[in-house]
């Protein structure tokens, strides 16, 4: 699931929490495009740098379009920089309270990148970006930060959905026989447990939340968007054109089901 999800599930948090009488929709156009559109989306640019040095040869590069498509591989640093700076500029003039999450952003995706090839501390780096977009998205509307507890579920779900997305990859690399400098994927291949492990972690946090921290509809939401991430990197693992592909098996097996 695409991580922006958080930002906004920050934001729809606070609303419902009625921190205020009326949402301050300027404050969250603000910061979502100076944080998520400008900050986070930055990184995906040093990213396609980096693969097309590296990961060239990895399967799963072959089915996406990255930004070397539109832009010469060598201006690609040069044009993650402008953009990670013109953000953090935009909001530390249009809204300063926002630029602690600007700024914590790209040290997460420092730190990833020094320990990305080390199981389980990958994804327990990686899950912390999505904490900190669902405190902007409510802070951008309450003002202040969120507590504690909804932060650590926000980080349980990510988890979860990071470990599905790293086991997935590592079955389909076994699969071919290959690793293409993933290995660290395959050891979430050989012990599956893990995936079932941070699921029942967030699910028992999020049933001592019930009641508490939210309502039954968010707890609803917070476990279809599990489902949804988990599913998502299960069919997704081989890349998009064969994700595409799986969906439009389902959609004809079922419909053959119908018309049977």
């Amino acid at each position: 699931m695409g991580g922006s999800i958080y930002f906004w599930g920050g934001v729809v948090y606070a609303t419902w929490l009625k921190y205020k009488v009326g949402v301050p929709v300027a404050d969250i156009a603000v910061v979502w495009f100076g944080l998520e559109f400008m900050v986070n989306q930055a990184k995906y640019w040093l990213n396609d740098y980096r693969d097309a040095a590296t990961d060239r040869l990895h399967p799963r590069k072959r089915e996406r379009v990255s930004a070397a498509a539109y832009f010469p591989v060598r201006w690609l640093p040069f044009l993650f920089a402008l953009r990670l700076f013109t953000g953090i500029l935009f909001l530390s003039l249009y809204q300063p309270r926002a630029l602690i999450f600007a700024l914590l952003l790209p040290l997460i995706q420092l730190l990833y990148d020094s320990i990305k090839r080390i199981p389980v501390i990958n994804a327990g780096v990686a899950a912390c970006g999505s904490v900190v977009r669902f405190a902007a998205g409510y802070v951008a509307v309450a003002g202040i930060w969120p507590l504690p507890f909804p932060c650590l579920l926000v980080y349980l779900q990510r988890l979860v959905i990071y470990v599905a997305a790293y086991t997935a990859e590592g079955r389909y690399l076994l699969k071919l026989g290959t690793t293409a400098g993933k290995e660290y994927t395959v050891f979430y291949a050989r012990h599956p447990y893990l995936e079932k492990a941070v699921t029942i972690l967030f699910l028992g946090g999020l049933a001592l939340a019930l009641g508490r921290f939210i309502p039954g509809g968010v707890a609803v939401a917070g476990v279809i968007v599990l489902l949804s991430g988990v599913l998502y990197y299960r069919l997704n693992g081989p890349g998009d054109r064969i994700y595409w592909r799986d969906w439009r098996a389902v959609w004809r097996s079922l419909r053959s089901g119908e018309n049977g």
